[in-house]
C-alpha cells in the first residue's frame, strides 16, 4: 500500500510534486502525470505544492 499517492484524474503534469521530492518517491509517467513509487513515506511538501491537491497522503 501506497503511503504518499497520486490521485491520476486530477493531475495537471505541472511537476511541482516531482521536483520538491527529495526521495525519488514520485516521478512522471509516460503521459506525463505525476506518479509514486510503493513506499511508506508522508511527502507532506510534494503534497503542499500540488495545485490541484492530487497528491495525497494514506489510503489509496
Amino acid at each position: 500500500m501506497k503511503k504518499t499517492w497520486i490521485d491520476k484524474p486530477m493531475c495537471i503534469g505541472c511537476m511541482a510534486c516531482v521536483q520538491v521530492d527529495e526521495t525519488g518517491t514520485l516521478f512522471m509517467d509516460e503521459d506525463g502525470f505525476a506518479e509514486a513509487n510503493e513506499n511508506d513515506l508522508e511527502l507532506v511538501e510534494a503534497q503542499m505544492v500540488c495545485p490541484t491537491g492530487a497528491v495525497k497522503i494514506g489510503d489509496e
